[in-house]
């Protein structure tokens, strides 16, 4: 005979409302991600914009791995940021040095070029005319990226930035 204490009774807790709720929410995220998300621009990828970079004391040759259709990558993620789209100049580099006497010379780096170029990259442009590559990263004129390429590692300087035509 199976005694009252005995006898099990499974009813409703709150761990497992708990749960349920959990799943009936996993379920909602999931369903907006794939439905409703890609109605949205939540990536922040509007408008197309040409920034004008200067690349400063490179080996030379490193333009050959910086020509038009070159994609720039940033941050450890590879990130892109933007298609090379022109080279605009390739110069010895310059170099300053102060004498003796105190003047500034200029001379060249042996072996060494300035590049300067514009690629066409995409973002938004906030409310008071900031840039913002990818929709999370600032980009103003002196802004400096470390970017890569399939073969380069090289630090940009921004020299301008404009909606493209």
């Amino acid at each position: 005979m199976v005694s009252g204490k005995d006898k099990k009774k499974s009813r409703f807790n709150v761990i497992d409302l708990v749960i349920v709720l959990f799943i009936i929410l996993a379920l909602v995220g999931i369903f907006i991600r794939f439905n409703i998300a890609e109605h949205f621009d939540f990536n922040s990828h509007g408008d197309v914009f040409e920034i004008e970079f200067y690349v400063e004391n490179v080996l030379r040759g490193t333009e050959r791995h910086l020509q038009p259709g070159t994609v720039f990558h940033i941050h450890i993620d590879s990130v892109p940021i933007g298609i090379v789209t022109e080279i605009l100049d390739v110069r010895d580099a310059v170099s300053y040095a102060t004498t003796i006497h105190g003047d500034i010379t200029r001379s060249y780096s042996i072996g060494r070029v300035d590049i300067t170029g514009i690629m066409s990259s995409r973002g938004r442009v906030t409310s008071d005319g900031h840039f913002m590559i990818n929709g999370n990263a600032f980009v103003t004129a002196g802004s400096q990226f470390l970017i890569h390429t399939e073969m380069r590692e090289v630090n940009i300087i921004v020299m301008s930035v404009r909606l493209a035509d």
